[in-house]
């Protein structure tokens, strides 16, 4: 079973502006998730 993500347009602009500001992807995904 292969589970794939789709984000939202927000939620991917929001990631990339969080790798900007130097987070790394493990923070950006616990913000997310909560």
């Amino acid at each position: 079973m292969k589970t794939r993500v789709h984000y939202p347009e927000e939620t991917k602009w929001k990631v990339i502006e969080m790798k900007k500001d130097g987070y790394s992807n493990r923070t950006i995904m616990e913000k997310l998730g909560n």
